[in-house]
């Protein structure tokens, strides 16, 4: 895709950042994002509201302050009650109003398969704001949130997930990130990202090419939602969980002992995640703890490494 350089534009497509970042006139920057997807769940409030958590956790791993949001809604003319994408729209707007922002508008198309999300907007200070370059050896990784949503959602579909495991990764992927971003804000972190769709170790991978880092990756280290294991065993497996996978083929070293359900949970698909972050090693238990007391399902993880010879590199243990 063709570059076109401007000088205010500080982040773009050259690299892998949650949001754009653009210079304003009174020394303060915009950021922005779109997202959007097909539903997960069958309430339409609960996919709205997830669809928007989702889609503002991009702002909140930037360090950016939400201002508003535009709706992105594709559904089927005639086909889903006024009930129902109502629902989603409601889901949404109680999210935006969470997050403390007006939704300002937005597009809506004929579409044979349904899918929301929004366009989020928000300001930044463009001396201090998070990318997912700068981690650096030493640091130790930080994760806020559980894994497991694709796997949940997958047996949701298939008519095999317990009713309180899917009420539990409903109400992680309905959670905003916001308090999450304000409780890392004092840990001073060098790199924050969000764990969404190319799993952590995608997201993880990310981080190490962008910060030309290496890292060491515990399997046994995050938080997991209940029933995640069991399902993912049971062949629960999101498609984009093989992408993910093939993705990190290149930088990722399994360890024996890191069995194949594991391997599945490490590289699912997330929605709504949680913000990774890399901190200083000797701030990185109180910053768990702290994102633990803030009501997150939060661990560390694993720590940053100088780059191997041939490159940054994941080393998975057990």
């Amino acid at each position: 895709m063709p570059l076109f350089p401007d000088d205010r534009l500080l982040v773009g497509l050259e690299g892998p950042d949650d949001a754009a970042v653009y210079l304003l006139d009174n020394g303060q920057a915009v950021a922005a994002t779109l997202d959007f997807f097909t539903p997960l769940v069958d309430d339409a409030r609960d996919f709205g509201a997830i669809a928007a958590a989702n889609a503002l956790s991009d702002l909140y791993a930037m360090r950016a302050t939400p201002m508003f949001a535009l709706n992105i809604l594709a559904v089927p003319a005639g086909k889903l009650s006024p009930d129902v994408v109502g629902g989603i729209l409601a889901g949404a707007g109680e999210i935006c109003r969470e997050a403390g922002i007006p939704i300002g508008g937005g597009h809506s198309i004929d579409d044979p398969e349904p899918k929301f999300g929004l366009v989020a907007l928000g300001l930044l200070d463009p001396e201090s704001f998070w990318r997912k370059g700068g981690a650096r050896p030493g640091d130790a990784l930080v994760l806020g949130k559980a894994l497991g949503t694709g796997i949940i959602a997958t047996a949701h579909k298939r008519d095999t997930v317990d009713p309180h495991d899917l009420e539990a990764a409903v109400a992680s992927m309905r959670r905003l990130n916001r308090d999450a971003a304000e409780v890392l804000a004092s840990f001073d972190p060098s790199s924050v990202t969000d764990v969404t769709g190319f799993g952590l170790v995608g997201h993880l991978a990310e981080v190490c090419r962008a910060s030309g880092i290496s890292a060491r990756l515990r399997a046994s280290g995050p938080r997991l939602l209940p029933g995640a294991v069991d399902l993912a065993a049971a062949g629960c497996v999101p498609g984009g969980t093989g992408r993910n996978l093939s993705g990190v083929a290149d930088i990722l070293d399994w360890g024996e002992d890191v069995d194949e359900t594991m391997r599945y949970v490490l590289a699912d698909p997330q929605t709504s995640g949680g913000l990774l972050a890399a901190v200083a090693p000797e701030r990185a238990g109180d910053a768990a703890e702290a994102l633990t007391t803030a009501g997150y399902a939060a661990a560390v993880i694993g720590e940053c490494l100088k780059p191997s010879p041939e490159g940054p590199r994941i080393t998975v243990e057990p």
